[in-house]
């Protein structure tokens, strides 16, 4: 069974600047409905998504690539699962992948799918926003 779902974008955008968006409680509040991160391992994480929250806690960081944290909604007993954002740079451009790992169902997959293509495109959006990428000329 598949228990994961994964996303990747392109963004004319700088490393630093997505990077900021996913692990950064200012960065989250530009694409989800509201967020807060304490970005170091063990660091505590509350995502508000519409009427639900999911909660959870850092477990890597390695700036300005790579963060991961559980996910758990609040009003649910168990954990769903871990999401990691990871920001390659790619040209003049980021390559962002998104994975939510150790979904327990088809069903969640396909929740989880939907859920985050949707967040995804607003997080593309925030994105989109930031100061375009300059590449330094050969030298």
């Amino acid at each position: 069974m598949n228990d994961r779902v994964e996303l990747q974008r392109e963004i004319d955008a700088h490393r630093a600047g997505v990077f900021g968006l996913v692990s950064s409680s200012a960065g989250l509040r530009e694409w989800l409905d509201d967020g807060e991160i304490e970005a170091r391992v063990g660091g505590a994480v509350r995502l508000r998504l519409r009427d639900s929250e999911a909660v959870g806690k850092v477990l890597a960081i390695d700036p300005p690539q790579h963060i991961s944290f559980t996910w758990q909604w609040v009003d649910e007993g168990a954990a769903a699962g871990v999401v990691a954002f990871d920001a390659i740079d790619h040209g003049a451009r980021t390559h962002l992948t998104l994975r939510h790992v150790g979904l327990r169902s088809a069903d969640q997959v396909q929740i989880y799918g939907e859920l985050w293509r949707y967040w995804m495109e607003r997080l593309i959006d925030a994105a989109r926003a930031l100061p375009v990428k300059v590449e330094a000329p050969p030298g």
